[in-house]
């Protein structure tokens, strides 16, 4: 486009001028008329330089040289432009506002443009739309000014573009994760190639003075939460999906449970449970058997007598309880060739194998540095060794009355391998309260077993022998008869075989006749039983 005649421009401007002059003149005789006369010259002035301008596409004002690429260049040393003000309502009431429309709100003292869809205002460094600053912002009011939204809608924090947190509209903060469930909800994700901290907690505070506490960090649940199956749980650790999984390690300190005081490593002020597992044996032979992480098996299967020869997962200090649920005895073996050195049970003292009854149980706890299991207790056990023995005694006297029938003693039950052999001995120091015949005595075996036993009483002038011979589950009775005195010795010795059943050697006693009404069994009598090799 051609540039403007600027001479002609001029010349046009200095006419209209003088024009108005003279009108100005004329309009002391004729206001009315003249004013209107006036007006339509300005309006010709300003389409001219309009008109002449906009050849040039861009116009100056305060300036010949407008910047090209400014439609409009308005330069002034001491001079501003105004923008049409108006108030909030009659901002709004605009219809249809063309989208870059700047207005100056005086209502809230502001400027607006519209951007389409809403009128935006322009951040300032105070006032009702002052914007944070980067180098932060003065005067500012707590709960007056908030860095956040006004609708329902979440605040997102990013880096290059990638959201790293969010507070959404419930109120909760996630770090990792735009979804957040819980007030601080974060989520360490991706791959790694080193060791990774999901979340770091470090406190580093010192000080000098002696009765203060210090903590690293505390965790309370508390309040109100008693619903019909409503639980509270202040710590859950949840450690999966690792090829070692540790839920916690404590280093540096004790460990109180239900104390805030402990006083060891572990301090449990309370009960200590420890759930069971099963464990399926078989009949016959168990060798390195694998009992998992538990403390407490549950032994169950067999139909017949069965033996563990070794058990897997030992790591030193663990302590395992056996609790045989079946019928069936089962042995113990001690160094059991059959099963891994490592996984291997030793009995304590060369007590040799261990035989546990149905029902029974036992505790071991394994040795790193004898690579063994060591039996601590059992409810009943046997010496496989040939030094190996159990002894069993009355502990407090026994006293039955009118009693004819055979029973089994409360304490003089010796048990026994199956296919093996046994020595039984024993004395018993039986009173009754007056004299006449006394009391008889008899033994219970395994099925299958046979027995060869002496039985001996003293009396008044002599010794009473009886000699018992049986194969079966129990025993013919002996008469014990004193011969008038109120008190007798009654010893027994013999030998006990076992077939493919394992059991007890169980012995009874009755009064042997019923004008004998009261019969005692004395504190400190016994019965052993050693295993034969």
């Amino acid at each position: 486009m051609t540039a403007p005649n600027r001479p002609v421009q001029k010349s046009v401007i200095r006419s209209l001028e003088s024009s108005l002059r003279m009108r100005h003149f004329n309009a002391s005789r004729n206001p009315g008329r003249s004013t209107i006369r006036m007006f339509v010259l300005a309006a010709l002035v300003a389409a001219s330089v309009c008109t002449s301008s906009a050849r040039a596409q861009h116009v100056g004002i305060g300036t010949t040289t407008p910047a090209v690429t400014a439609i409009l260049d308005i330069t002034a040393a001491n001079m501003g432009l105004l923008i049409p003000r108006m108030a909030t309502a009659t901002k709004l009431a605009i219809v249809a506002p063309a989208t870059g429309l700047l207005v100056y709100d005086n209502t809230l003292n502001t400027f607006y443009y519209f951007n389409g869809v809403a009128w935006v205002p322009f951040l300032s460094s105070s006032g009702s739309s002052a914007g944070w600053l980067l180098l932060g912002n003065l005067g500012t009011i707590a709960g007056t000014n908030f860095l956040g939204t006004t609708d329902l809608q979440d605040l997102v924090f990013s880096t290059n573009s990638v959201e790293g947190m969010r507070l959404s509209t419930a109120g909760n903060l996630g770090i990792g994760i735009n979804a957040p469930t819980s007030i601080l909800h974060t989520v360490a994700s991706g791959a790694k190639v080193a060791n990774y901290t999901g979340n770091l907690l470090t406190n580093i505070a010192t000080s000098s003075t002696a009765s203060i506490t210090k903590y690293g960090a505390e965790v309370l649940s508390t309040g109100v939460w008693n619903g019909a199956t409503a639980t509270n749980i202040g710590l859950h650790v949840n450690a999966t999906g690792g090829t070692t999984n540790y839920s916690g390690i404590f280093e540096g300190g004790n460990v109180g449970v239900n104390t805030v005081t402990p006083a060891t490593y572990v301090d449990v002020s309370g009960d200590l449970a420890t759930r069971y597992s099963a464990y399926a044996a078989s009949n016959g032979v168990n060798n390195n058997i694998a009992i998992g992480t538990s403390s407490f098996v549950r032994i169950t299967g067999p139909s017949a007598a069965f033996s563990i020869t070794g058990i897997t997962g030992g790591v030193d200090g663990k302590m395992l309880v056996l609790y045989n649920s079946t019928a069936q005895t089962f042995t113990l073996t001690n160094e059991g060739l059959t099963s891994t050195a490592a996984n291997r049970v030793t009995s304590l003292n060369s007590l040799g194998d261990i035989v546990v009854n149905g029902k029974g149980a036992i505790k071991l706890i394994y040795s790193a540095a004898d690579s063994r299991w060591l039996v601590l207790s059992a409810s009943t056990t046997v010496s496989a060794s040939t030094t190996g023995q159990v002894i069993k005694r009355i502990a407090t006297d026994e006293t039955y009355t009118l009693l004819t029938t055979l029973h089994n003693d409360l304490y003089l039950s010796v048990p026994i391998p199956a296919n093996d052999s046994m020595k039984i001995e024993g004395y018993i120091d039986a009173k009754e309260n007056t004299a006449g015949k006394f009391c008889k005595i008899a033994f219970t075996l395994p099925a299958g077993a046979s027995m060869n036993i002496m039985v001996l009483t003293d009396n008044a002038t002599a010794v009473q022998q009886d000699f018992l011979k049986t194969s079966g589950t129990a025993t013919a009775a002996i008469d014990c008869n004193p011969f008038g005195t109120n008190e007798q010795g009654i010893l027994f010795f013999g030998t006990v075989v076992t077939g493919a059943t394992a059991g007890n050697v169980q012995l009874q006693w009755a009064l042997n006749a019923v004008g004998a009404d009261v019969l005692t069994f004395v504190k400190g009598s016994y019965m052993k039983g050693t295993l034969i090799r």
